[in-house]
């Protein structure tokens, strides 16, 4: 790879300066996480002014260098800016969790694939959402966070018919989960209930406490802003 120079589709992952003109970019690939560094991207003239910001996609060309090293982005052109997360700040704190999450747990290689596209499918949901509320907030978190565990092999048993059912976690330590939580996990988008809807992303929580580490703090931060009332803040302080 290095040596070469790549053409790909990439999603604006995250941007920090590298110098009082220049900036460090992160991208997510159908081949995993790339770092590119942009040489002069806040110039006045330069290309890339525009051109690319967080929850953008991208065609991107970049010179691979060695592995380790910062790549060397030559072109970027933006696909899909998603301007609309700019004017619903639950969106764009849903947007920075995924991101987030997506990130640390997107392995390199051609499995990337299908995490890219989980990601630019649930960026591109919240850019079309007209519903702006708490309630549909969760149903996003939830509806990603489920997709989360399905590619990574961990989704939990939504099959059992019982009253009241457990999730199993490592070791001996089991979650106990309602009927009206279990049906919500089987189809967060037509749950109605903001209640259960928080029960179940507290059932969630715990759940990737146990067999995910990623994005924890960010997770709690994101459900603090989606819920407002006293009743969420009690029950995702927990987590």
């Amino acid at each position: 790879m290095a040596g070469e120079t790549i053409r790909t589709t990439a999603i604006c992952m995250a941007i920090r300066p590298w110098s009082q003109t220049s900036h460090v970019v992160t991208w997510l690939t159908d081949s995993g996480r790339v770092t590119t560094l942009v040489k002069g991207a806040v110039r006045p003239k330069s290309a890339f002014l525009g051109q690319y910001d967080a929850n953008y996609t991208c065609e991107i060309l970049y010179y691979a260098r060695a592995r380790g090293e910062l790549h060397a982005l030559r072109e970027c052109s933006p696909i899909n800016r998603r301007d609309a997360l700019r004017s619903d700040y639950r969106a764009l704190a849903l947007a920075d969790y995924f991101r987030k999450t997506a990130g640390e747990l997107t392995p390199d290689g051609p499995d990337a694939a299908e995490w890219l596209k989980l990601l630019g499918d649930a960026l591109d949901g919240l850019t079309a959402r007209t519903d702006k509320s708490a309630t549909e907030s969760l149903r996003r978190l939830l509806t990603f966070e489920l997709a989360v565990l399905e590619i990574s092999g961990l989704m939990p048993n939504l099959a059992n018919e019982a009253e009241n059912t457990v999730f199993q976690l490592r070791g001996e330590r089991r979650i106990p989960v309602s009927r009206e939580v279990l049906e919500c996990l089987r189809s967060p988008a037509t749950e109605k209930n903001l209640k259960i809807l928080v029960d179940a992303a507290r059932v969630i929580g715990v759940f990737y406490t146990f067999h995910l580490d990623c994005a924890s703090n960010v997770r709690r931060t994101v459900l603090r802003m989606i819920c407002n009332n006293e009743e969420g803040k009690t029950t995702h302080e927990e987590n």
